[in-house]
């Protein structure tokens, strides 16, 4: 089963690059899922020993 689905993507040029394109797009999503909400401004005590 996996051997067909496989043979049939590695077939269609076009289809490898909608695949990739999403595999991509959901990681970025994720990324953003689990970063996106937080304060990335620096904190205080970076700047006390200056």
């Amino acid at each position: 089963m996996w051997n067909a689905l496989r043979q049939r993507i590695e077939e269609k040029p076009g289809l490898q690059t909608l695949l990739r394109t999403l595999y991509y797009l959901a990681i970025l999503l994720g990324l953003f899922a689990l970063y996106g909400r937080g304060d990335f401004s620096t904190p205080a005590f970076v700047y006390q020993g200056f």
